[in-house]
């Protein structure tokens, strides 16, 4: 790990930050991307992020690999993992110290463990496995928590046999350390002290927030929303051979980016000013990982599924608030297992599974937007709210690219089946629901198209087909095309709902909307079109040629239109084809 580049002061790639870091591009030394935006993604997706690219390294940081859940990796999830770095040519790979499922339930949250030796060992030989396959230094970052269970351990004495038996890095988030410290009350040099600060390669730095008397990891401000956490860094920086640092933000983005600059470079100083930090070489790990020390209760995997399903389920959650140790037996759980949830403390455990259901909504306002948008306004988002987080509880399924999408199709699916048995009257919302699942759909379920790089270098490579070509050629639609039919004016009513403007005169008129996903588009783009149009999309399937849909196409008018029908339709299939909309089999490769 000695090798290992020194990054500077970066922060996190994030889409809404993008034109901002574009040109300030010589104050920012490197960007973090969150690895499970991209795993299962559009290739196009990275090349984004690759636009960002200058002298700045790409480094991704994962939020699933969950090291403390019992069971096996993913093999597919590491798979994917390992492209990732591989595709960036990552100097290292980091995620968090927690378990975000368990018992078949996507908790979606850094859940924490107990401070145990069982747990100590179970994420440690998970850590050396990644490690392994990745081929490059694997960093644990510790997190924040809001409960905590009994355990025969320390924090830091947890974090410091799980890196030195994993052999691997610590992401040391200061914010953690300092969130932490007030909300649990210990001293956060103490804490420093007791870790292996030799293994520290990355340091987080982020701006919390206070609520009701507790301090909650937000990503939401500025790092001076808590000073302390800069002398952390100073603390930290002149005792460890730290090679990166990163500024955190996730919401709350500021009007002015010069904030976030600031930031960058109030780290950039600390860290210039340290002198040369020659720590000892990192512990070697002991020789007996393998070990299988007793479990305690709390390590059992009906715990972990327990826990999960108690966090994701408001209904078990209610009836765990007001008879914990009936609930408990419910699930089959030991005496000294219910203890333990009892003394994290089942208001606390509440709380959390609480954030775990408004996160979920926060991810869908990106999925739904205009959908969740329009309930608001009319005040029926709660009771849907409600509904959705009781009946559709987040169990683990590989059916869909990751937790966002699964949730927006089974939200969208919800306002659908809502109007089917007639629960829902709201005029125009359909319409609007209908819209963003058919884009969800072509952005989220179907195989990538090909990134924009290799579609432009194609259609370079590859003249322009000629009009006998075209005659000749048999057109089909694109993977990533679909028409949809609409009661009513569509785009301007979520035109409308975006802006808070009234839907009070949106045209009830049908209309035609193409849906496409095509080559170097950030998202699926929806076009209006006109009956004729759709007819002609609705005849390329591939087995006739241009020239007989022409033909075909031209039946269906009066004869006196026949060669002006002909030509109209010539360039509209070329210009559906420039579009990506359709294909063209000419015998030679597309």
């Amino acid at each position: 790990m000695r090798e290992l580049p020194f990054l500077g002061v970066g922060i996190g790639f994030r889409p809404e930050l993008q034109k901002e870091q574009s040109r300030h591009l010589d104050r920012i030394d490197w960007f973090e991307l969150i690895a499970d935006r991209y795993l299962r993604s559009v290739p196009e997706s990275i090349e984004r992020a690759r636009a960002m690219k200058g002298r700045q390294a790409l480094v991704p940081h994962g939020l699933e690999l969950s090291v403390g859940t019992e069971g096996p990796l993913d093999p597919a999830y590491c798979d994917e993992v390992a492209e990732l770095v591989r595709t960036l040519r990552a100097p290292f790979y980091s995620d968090h110290l927690c378990m975000t499922k368990a018992g078949g339930f996507e908790i979606g949250q850094l859940t924490p463990l107990p401070f145990t030796e069982a747990a100590a060992r179970r994420a440690a030989r998970k850590a050396r496995d990644i490690q392994r396959m990745l081929g490059v230094p694997f960093l644990l970052e510790n997190v924040s928590y809001s409960f905590a269970f009994p355990s025969p351990m320390t924090e830091q004495a947890f974090v410091s046999r799980v890196v030195t038996e994993a052999d691997c890095g610590l992401l040391l988030d200061l914010t953690n350390v300092f969130i932490n410290s007030q909300n649990h009350r210990y001293d956060p040099y103490a804490f420093l002290e007791a870790l292996p600060l030799e293994r520290v390669i990355q340091i987080h730095l982020a701006g919390g927030e206070k609520h009701g008397g507790r301090w909650v990891d937000s990503h939401s401000q500025s790092v001076d929303a808590h000073p302390e956490v800069w002398r952390l860094l100073e603390y930290v920086v002149a005792r460890s051979p730290v090679r990166a640092v990163l500024i955190e933000r996730d919401q709350n983005f500021p009007e002015e980016f010069q904030e976030m600059l600031q930031d960058i470079e109030h780290a950039r100083d600390i860290l210039g000013r340290r002198g040369t930090v020659e720590p000892p070489l990192p512990a070697a790990r002991p020789l007996d990982l393998d070990a299988s020390p007793t479990p305690l209760p709390v390590d059992e995997p009906r715990f972990q599924a327990a826990l999960a399903r108690i966090i994701v389920d408001p209904g078990l959650r209610q009836r765990f608030l007001e008879a914990p140790a009936a609930t408990c037996a419910a699930l089959e759980l030991s005496a000294p297992a219910t203890e333990a949830l009892l003394q994290a403390g089942p208001a606390h455990i509440d709380l959390f599974g609480r954030e775990v259901a408004a996160k979920r909504f926060a991810l869908l306002a990106k999925i739904a937007p205009a959908t969740l948008k329009l309930l608001q306004k009319e005040r029926l988002l709660h009771g849907l709210t409600t509904r959705f987080v009781a009946t559709y509880l987040p169990r683990e399924s590989r059916e869909y690219p990751n937790r966002s999408v699964r949730d927006g199709f089974w939200l969208l699916d919800l306002v659908e089946q809502l109007f089917t048995d007639g629960e829902l009257q709201l005029p125009h919302l359909r319409d609007i629901a209908r819209f963003e699942r058919a884009q969800l759909s072509l952005y989220s379920t179907l195989p990538p198209v090909e990134s924009a790089l290799a579609a432009h270098a194609a259609r370079d490579a590859r003249p322009e087909p000629t009009d006998a070509e075209l005659l000749t050629a048999r057109p089909h639609l694109g993977a990533h095309t679909r028409v949809e039919r609409f009661g009513c004016d569509v785009i301007e009513a979520i035109r409308r709902v975006t802006s808070g403007a009234s839907l009070e005169d949106v045209a009830t008129t049908p209309t035609l909307i193409l849906f496409l996903k095509a080559p170097g588009w950030r998202n699926v783009q929806p076009l209006g079109i006109n009956e004729r149009t759709a007819t002609v999309l609705s005849l390329c399937d591939g087995q006739c040629t241009t020239e007989e849909l022409l033909a075909r196409l031209a039946s269906r008018g009066s004869p006196g239109d026949k060669d002006r029908t002909e030509a109209g339709g010539l360039k509209l299939i070329r210009d559906l084809h420039r579009l990506g909309a359709v294909m063209l089999d000419l015998g030679l490769k597309q």
